[in-house]
């Protein structure tokens, strides 16, 4: 028996991978997969080799030596890739150093002419090369002429365009190579897409001449793969480590495995951490240094996986700071932290707890008297008491209720003025009696009536057809962005257009009737009426579709059921990780700025979460205690991660906030910050046509118009998604900041803070104590102090300074952000 089959024979028993093991002081090498087997000519197989030393694990199939003891049966190139030559076996050889593996490699089915499979084969060489991408013949319209299915979701259709359509003009039988198919991506004819194949030679090119040489067949019942995983499907990489050569494997239903690595298409994101090439060899930027992931998403055919690269930071000069652990929830974070070596920074002071707390649960500074009271416990538990006296407050409800109400159309253009109104304070009192969020979804699921007199029902007035209705669910209770697949399946995830007219079938069954309030066309109360008939075409195939969830088989549905509650049913059913996970990662959101998955509503395997095993465990606690919102809220603040400062000695704040190893700065909402500005000054903003004291937070209708309001980005409610409210900073925000009358008029009114402090004849100290604390949530440091009450006391005008001083304070970015 030869060396390395002895060796390779020796080791089968270490596991799924062979492994070489030298001693302690040499790594220990294992080759995947173990053993291949080839079926047909064009069968390849991409071999990874591994190098494990201790805690270092190295990819070196690209500095080992492949050799194949009998290249008349297969062949293996410096990548280790093994391609088919004859029926027959022989081994692989893999040699490092002085180690040597072999993986026994059998090859069949050489002898016999095959077929290549349009939907199998020439399908992902059409999307590797892009020409079904969006931006090219995949496209509704397409380009050129030439139109097909995104990224080849309907291969019947495609193959009649590329051989029949245009009497055929795009491929030659007699002359393959001169196919206009061929022609145009080798660039030997004009082509608004470029060059797409390397050459005549190029493996892709070389596999559409043989198709078009073969007659350019297409077997109408020929399967597709079920699934596809990507190999490792995780790895952590020591900085030494800068690349990561990957497989992609396909499954058929009988059992049939085939390496689709070659086949392909491979996506990395975020951008600027790693680029990967065609083969699937992942390569870290040099300009990345930091401990960071990059997700590589192959797409095959109609499927894509995913896998994920962990490039670390040097562990020189690391040091873990042990820092105490409040809960379940610092466990699980920083125990990613500490593998991910990024350091959290130290607890937040007591005062920025304290203004971040407020923010979060009331949508409000503290005012001046509850800073001095927290400031001056010196309890242990203050924290924990404050939390909880935060939760039982009538703004927290307000808070949360305008954060809901942004995503659930609360505007009088849908829902009429007076449902606006009603609606509202329909999820205010939701908010206010801390109705679990299962309950508080279903009710909304399955609203009906009029609007006016059952709020709940408004939900439905902004959707008005199945799959508007299917969207805005998915993506508000799902936090999935389905919308995609309205048209073609989704390019960025597993979901297809059956699905998305399967969950749209749910909600086919409704209609609208006007009254019984009506005062006129803008404020008129809609009944919405479930309905026993009604059924969705699908908009490619014009077939009925049966309601069908997401992930799941479809449901028997008597003819008297409310399809909306079978499907109120699944959403909130013990085990249905969807709506718990995207539940507690908007919750998540709201109080530490960005999602655990972020943006918060678009769940997909190439865009995982930060921290996984955190998600899973808070979307499972949160359904063991009954959905229970304020208990969430209240486990997440007592977290040390949620009370951690915004700056210190991290990684950096881009890392530090992704991993939540410090606070993130952000500006504070277009509400928060005008009801900031009015308790900041003692002058409560007044809304035109509503009473006086309500706060920004508390206003009902997203059609209302506020010049300020609209400047920081309040949202209309027109739309599901969080992103409608915009974070972005602009000219018109300066100029309300910095010379807006409104601002001018509350600083100088005769019944606001500055008048009220020369009321009581305050002297200067007391004069920038108490405007510190009303601004800023804290007392002003000595030198503060100091320097501000003698530049006070040297004002000509004494009111004029105090007055400047206060607008000074509106426009610090202590007062602007939260930090």
């Amino acid at each position: 028996m030869r060396l390395p089959t002895l060796i390779a024979t020796l080791v089968m028993a270490v596991g799924f991978e062979r492994a070489l093991v030298a001693n302690d002081s040499e790594p220990a090498l294992a080759v995947s997969p173990t053993e291949i087997t080839l079926r047909g000519p064009r069968d390849r197989v991409q071999l990874v080799l591994t190098a494990s030393l201790a805690n270092d694990i190295r990819d070196v199939t690209r500095e080992a030596v492949w050799q194949s003891t009998n290249e008349a049966v297969v062949r293996v190139d410096a990548q280790g890739g093994a391609n088919a030559v004859g029926d027959g076996a022989a081994d692989i050889v893999v040699r490092l150093g002085d180690h040597a593996l072999a993986v026994p490699a059998l090859v069949r089915g050489c002898s016999a002419a095959s077929a290549v499979s349009f939907r199998n084969e020439i399908i992902p060489v059409l999307t590797k090369a892009g020409c079904n991408s969006g931006k090219c013949h995949g496209s509704p319209s397409g380009k050129g002429g030439l139109a097909l299915s995104l990224r080849g979701f309907d291969p019947v259709s495609d193959h009649r365009r590329l051989a029949r359509e245009s009497g055929g003009r795009r491929i030659d039988l007699l002359a393959p190579g001169e196919s206009l198919l061929l022609a145009k991506p080798l660039a030997r004819v004009p082509h608004g897409g470029g060059r797409r194949f390397a050459g005549v030679d190029d493996p892709l090119s070389l596999l559409l001449r043989e198709w078009i040489a073969a007659g350019a067949p297409c077997e109408a019942n020929e399967s597709a793969p079920l699934s596809l995983e990507v190999l490792p499907n995780e790895r952590w990489l020591e900085p030494a480590s800068r690349t990561q050569q990957l497989r992609v494997v396909a499954k058929w239903a009988d059992g049939l495995s085939r390496d689709v690595t070659h086949l392909a298409l491979f996506t990395a994101s975020p951008e600027g951490v790693a680029e990967v090439t065609t083969g699937g060899l992942v390569k870290r930027l040099p300009d990345d240094k930091s401990s960071t992931e990059v997700t590589v998403a192959a797409v095959f055919g109609e499927l894509q996986a995913v896998g994920r690269i962990v490039f670390l930071r040097s562990a020189e000069g690391f040091a873990w700071p042990n820092p105490s652990e409040n809960n379940e929830i610092d466990r699980l974070a920083l125990a990613r932290l500490r593998r991910l070596r990024i350091a959290p920074v130290e607890l937040s002071d007591d005062a920025t707890f304290l203004r971040r707390a407020w923010l979060d649960v009331c949508g409000v500074p503290p005012p001046p008297d509850e800073v001095r009271r927290f400031l001056s416990d010196t309890s242990s538990d203050k924290r924990a008491r404050l939390i909880d006296a935060l939760l039982e407050r009538p703004e927290y409800a307000a808070c949360w209720a305008m954060r809901w109400a942004d995503r659930l159309g609360c505007n009088q253009r849908f829902v009429g003025k007076t449902g606006a109104i009603k609606y509202h304070a329909w999820i205010q009192h939701q908010m206010a009696s801390n109705v679990p969020d299962d309950v508080f979804a279903r009710q909304l699921l399955t609203g009906s009536g009029g609007n006016y007199s059952h709020p709940p029902a408004g939900f439905y007035r902004l959707p008005r057809t199945p799959q508007d209705r299917a969207e805005q669910i998915a993506q508000v209770f799902l936090g999935v962005r389905i919308g995609c697949a309205r048209c073609h399946n989704h390019p960025g995830e597993r979901w297809t257009q059956d699905d998305y007219y399967g969950l749209a079938a749910f909600f086919a069954r409704l209609r609208y009737r006007d009254g019984p309030f009506f005062n006129h066309i803008y404020d008129k109360e809609e009944t919405v009426l479930p309905t026993r008939s009604g059924e969705l075409r699908h908009a490619r195939t014009g077939a009925m579709v049966s309601p069908k969830a997401l992930g799941s088989p479809a449901p028997e549905i008597s003819a008297e059921e409310d399809r909306r509650e079978v499907f109120a049913q699944w959403l909130v059913r013990p085990g249905n990780s969807f709506f718990a996970r995207a539940a507690v990662n908007r919750i998540w959101a709201w109080l530490f700025g960005r999602g655990i998955v972020e943006p918060v509503d678009d769940f997909r395997s190439s865009n995982p979460p930060s921290h996984p095993e955190l998600l899973d465990w808070l979307a499972a606690d949160f359904a063991a205690h009954g959905f229970d919102r304020k208990y969430l809220i209240r486990e997440i603040m007592r977290s040390r991660l949620y009370q951690l400062a915004s700056s210190g000695d991290t990684q950096g704040a881009a890392a530090g906030e992704r991993y939540f190893a410090q606070a993130a700065v952000r500006l504070l909402g277009a509400e928060q910050l005008l009801d900031a500005i009015g308790q900041a000054t003692g002058t409560p903003e007044k809304f035109a046509g509503f009473p006086a004291g309500l706060r920004a937070t508390e206003l009902p209708d997203g059609e209302y118009q506020h010049r300020f309001l609209t400047a920081f980005g309040r949202p209309a409610r027109a739309l599901a998604c969080a992103c409608e409210r915009d974070g972005d900073s602009n000219l018109g925000q300066a100029l309300e900041l910095v010379g807006g009358e409104g601002i001018e008029a509350q600083i100088r009114s005769p019944s606001g803070r500055v008048a009220r402090l020369f009321d009581a004849r305050a002297d200067n100290t007391a004069i920038v104590e108490e405007l510190f604390l009303a601004a800023l949530s804290r007392l002003p440091t000595d030198d503060e102090c100091r320097e501000l009450s003698q530049r006070l006391s040297q004002a000509s005008d004494r009111r004029a300074a105090v007055e400047d001083l206060l607008w000074a304070l509106i426009n610090h970015r202590e007062f602007l952000f939260q930090h």
